[in-house]
């Protein structure tokens, strides 16, 4: 397990800042992992760590998944118990945030200008809530771009994560992502790509989550400098990267939780109920044990005759095989090997 402080934001120590300059009156979370205890802030001075990394987090999602993420990144930051990893997170206006989440962002993240004050190890820029086809017309758009060019000269590498690398991919390539027929929604199997670092100790096959409308064509980014490094025939491109590791792509979401899949279609439901879309949603692929399957069709049957807002329990998917985390800890792992190296 991995730990953060989420209660309150962590100023840095006189010891960091003497030897961290850049760290000085950060707002930081401390990502570390010791077996399955948390180790919070106030013990670190208990434990000595050769290996320290600075990651910044633009974290681009919306209230309802923005803590959620928030987590997830942390936990897959948290894969390697050598390094003592400091997260500086931020955000941009995205939308019309709540006034709880505006305290949130005050309380714990740093200002955007003061975020690019400092450099970085690497930067890991999350996915968003698309509400426009035309991405360039995204409130986030802008600061999204300028924060990308402003870390291409002040990080080792920078990972992007679904609409992030969608947004990357028309700003510095100019690809176009495609609208798919059907939602690429669930977990796929992978097949290797080039050899390249970031997926030393992967096997062919191994699975991973997808959740995405949109698309690239694979020989549109064949053109580019990016290496696809693993894909599904049906949901496409997962992982790609330049050769030198400093852009890494995700069109896939390995920082998934278990349950990531299951709000998600919790949230697809409701939707349906309150008329936002159409259709009732399927379910994701590859997802839902057999016995939880049942139970959704029952629900799905009430809810067509009946509509009404659902709230899923967890306990639907107790019995899921979560064996693709084991794959995405490793790609995240092999990117923090490769920060400590650089």
């Amino acid at each position: 397990m991995c730990i953060r402080d989420s209660k309150k934001a962590i100023v840095a120590s006189e010891h960091e800042i003497k030897n961290n300059p850049p760290s000085r009156s950060a707002k930081l979370r401390y990502v570390v992992r010791s077996k399955d205890n948390f180790i919070y802030p106030e013990d670190l001075e208990k434990k000595s760590y050769s290996k320290h990394l600075h990651i910044g987090l633009l974290n681009l999602m919306p209230d309802p998944a923005f803590q959620a993420t928030e987590r997830q990144f942390v936990r897959m930051l948290a894969c390697n118990d050598e390094f003592l990893v400091h997260l500086y997170p931020t955000s941009v206006e995205t939308e019309n945030r709540s006034d709880r989440f505006k305290t949130y962002i005050t309380e714990h993240y740093n200002e955007i200008d003061d975020f690019q004050q400092r450099g970085y190890d690497g930067l890991i820029i999350s996915g968003a809530n698309p509400s426009q086809k035309d991405m360039t017309k995204e409130r986030f758009w802008d600061p999204l771009i300028e924060v990308f060019e402003w870390a291409e000269s002040n990080t080792t590498s920078i990972m992007c994560s679904c609409l992030a690398t969608h947004a990357i991919m028309k700003a510095k390539y100019e690809v176009e992502r495609e609208m798919r027929d059907e939602k690429a929604w669930g977990i796929f199997e992978h097949k290797l790509g080039e050899d390249h670092p970031l997926i030393i100790g992967l096997e062919d096959g191994f699975n991973g989550p997808h959740s995405h409308y949109y698309d690239f064509p694979i020989q549109a980014i064949e053109s580019t400098d990016l290496k696809i490094l693993a894909s599904n025939d049906f949901a496409g491109i997962y992982l790609a990267a330049s050769e030198d590791s400093k852009l890494v792509m995700f069109q896939g979401h390995p920082e998934y939780s278990e349950n990531s899949l299951l709000k998600e279609y919790q949230r697809e439901v409701n939707s349906f109920v309150n008329g936002i879309r159409d259709d009732y949603p399927p379910l994701p692929y590859d997802y839902f044990p057999s016995a939880a399957v049942g139970k959704l069709e029952e629900i799905k049957g009430s809810i067509l005759s009946k509509p009404s807002e659902i709230k899923l329990d967890d306990d639907l998917i107790s019995e899921i095989d979560i064996e693709w985390q084991g794959a995405s800890k490793k790609i995240y792992d092999n990117w923090l090997q490769f920060l400590i190296q650089s």
